[in-house]
Parts: C-alpha cells; structure tokens; sequence
C-alpha cells in the first residue's frame, strides 16, 4: 500500500490549504480497492474538512497491472474532473500529484462524500435496492437513469489520456483488449468462453456514435445516503466507447453473477430497476435510440468481462502476486458469468 501516512499529507497540504494543516482520523476502505483509497480529517485555520486521497496500488507503481488493467491515475483525475462540469454526482477533485516519492505512489485528492456503495450480493442491502424500486416515493432509480445519461454527455475528446476511437473501431477494440487479458489469465481453457468468443466476433452490431462511457457503471460503484446518490465512483476503466455498453453492463444480474439462486427479481438490472424501465428513461431523457439488440451484446459482453477479471484474480493469487484473498475469492464468480452469459447469448439463435 501507498504510504498515506497522517505525517505525509500533513506535510503535502500545509502551503496548499492553509500554512499549517493538521490531519487525523485516516480511514482505509476496502470499496474501490483496484487502488487506495483513505478518506482523513484535514484542520486548519477553525477549519474542518473530509477529504479523501486515492492513490495508486502497489501493482500499479511496480507496473505489475496486465493488460485490461484501468487508466493511469492521472487520467481517472481527469475524468473526475471533467464529470463534474456534467450533470453527473461526483466528488469535487482538487489536486493531482505525479511524484511518488510524496506518498509512495501517485494520488490526488478529492472531497469526502458521504454515503456507501451498495453491496448486491449482501441480501440485506440487495433487499434496500427492491425496496427503492417498489416504493413509489422513492427517486434511487431516476437518479441512476440521470447518472447513466449524464456521463454520456461527456466528450472523451476533452479528458487529458482519453484515446478518442472511432465507433468503427469499438467493439474490435474491446475485443481484442479482454480476450488478451483472458489469454493470460485463464489457467485453463473454458469451452464455453471459446464459444462466446466467436459468437461476439461473427454477430458484431453497428455502433452509430461515441461518447464516454463509464466501463464499470453499476450501483456497488455509486454511493447512496438516505436514498440519494450522491457520488459515481471508481473511473479507471473510463474510455471511448458505445454508450449502449454502459447500459448492457448495469444490465447483468447483480454484479458478479447468479451467487443467489434462483435470482429473486431477475427484472431488474443492478437489483435497483426495471430493464425496459430504464431503458425507456435512458432514451426519454437522451434522446438517443436504445437499441436492445446492442444492450443485449454488451451484457453478454459485460459478464465476459466480469468474469474475465475474476480470472485475473485468481491467476494473481495462485501465482503470489497477491496475498488479498478477494482475490482467490474471484474463482466463485466464474460459474454463474458463464451462465448468464450463455443465457443471454442463446435468446438470439432460436
């Protein structure tokens, strides 16, 4: 881990918020832990403030990540920092810092944000999200749809280390991104995969137009207080793309495959709200045609993805680059992605 230390950002803020700066309370969350993240109490001048410095991992800064790693942590800054002139809810970034040998890696820092990322797989916060769709006073659904089309209202071409990529390109581009990370992580071959490969590479849809999307837009990488959602979070897989991706992937059930079976409300995408509900609001808040076909490709594609990074996980695990048993916990997401992602695939081929 980055070496977050009271004494460091101490010595790293003083002469930027005031002359003199004194932190307390640090405090380690294991959410968004593809990096670290340590939220502390900045004093200063009868002043008290919550901040939150996000820093990269250790893998990060040996260059350890494979290749369907995220963007490089300035260019999650940056694309913070472009989402908050959008009508997106996200914490509001103040400094990014490249020389490691501050904090031991390179960070920045935003404000704090209080809330908590919904944990789907949890029964007891998965049983909030079917309660904030049933009740009828209650907006979590509106505000998710207000996200989704609020980070599509981003131009890439205006985030520093967004490569711009024509919608021609798109889906050849992903491909040919996770079916490497794939190549390398799976430590054996899965039939099943090999056939949703092809299938992905022979029924390729149109993609009209390009915009930023999210990459890993679902309800676990929002915060929520008291039914509101007041932060998106975790921007590292931010890109150029299809924004149909973002839907089809805040589509896929839960968020790491059928752990609960028979699934409950298999209606409602990220536990929180109805399909064609969601997609409708997209479309009437966007303007922008929800072609179901493509959704449909892009969740079967989102949970080749998702299962893709368990596997990488699991690789790191049994290899010892990595002790952190979530790690070697990935293996039992593999089994239902697999499913589900066949499922999908097989509602086109009768």
């Amino acid at each position: 881990m980055s070496d977050v230390t009271a004494d460091a950002l101490e010595s790293y803020l003083s002469g930027r918020l005031a002359p003199d700066v004194q932190v307390a309370d640090l405090h380690a969350h294991v959410e968004g832990w593809s990096r670290d993240t340590v939220s502390f109490t900045a004093r200063y001048d009868d002043t008290e403030r919550r901040l939150v410095v996000r820093a990269e991992s250790d893998a990060q800064i040996a260059g350890e990540e494979r290749a369907g790693g995220g963007n490089d942590i300035q260019t999650e800054f940056e694309t913070m920092a472009a989402a908050e002139d959008a009508p997106v809810p996200t914490p509001k970034t103040h400094w990014f810092e490249a020389d490691r040998s501050v904090l031991g890696g390179g960070f920045f820092i935003v404000d704090y944000v209080p809330g908590s990322a919904p944990v789907t797989w949890n029964p007891r916060q998965r049983q909030q999200l079917y309660e904030a769709w049933d009740a009828p006073d209650n907006t979590l659904p509106e505000q998710f749809v207000d996200a989704a089309a609020g980070v599509h209202e981003i131009d890439p071409n205006d985030v520093d280390g967004i490569e711009d990529v024509d919608a021609t390109e798109v889906i050849d581009r992903e491909i040919d991104r996770w079916e490497a990370v794939y190549r390398e992580a799976a430590l054996r071959t899965e039939p099943a995969v090999e056939e949703a490969l092809r299938w992905f590479k022979t029924n390729k849809p149109t993609v009209p137009e390009t915009t930023l999307v999210h990459g890993d837009f679902r309800i676990g990488n929002m915060l929520i207080d008291d039914d509101e959602l007041t932060a998106v979070l975790d921007w590292e897989l931010a890109r150029t793309g299809d924004p149909m991706y973002d839907l089809g992937y805040a589509s896929t059930y839960y968020f790491a495959g059928k752990l609960v079976d028979p699934i409950e409300r298999p209606e409602l995408a990220c536990s929180l709200l109805e399909r064609e509900w969601f997609y409708e609001e997209y479309e009437r808040r966007t303007g922008r045609e929800v072609e179901h076909e493509r959704v449909r490709y892009w969740r079967a594609f989102s949970a080749f993805v998702m299962l893709t990074i368990g596997l990488d996980g699991v690789h790191r695990y049994h290899d010892g680059e990595t002790d952190d048993v979530r790690s070697a916990w990935f293996q039992y997401i593999v089994p239902g992605l697999i499913e589900d992602l066949h499922a999908i695939v097989r509602k086109g081929r009768i």
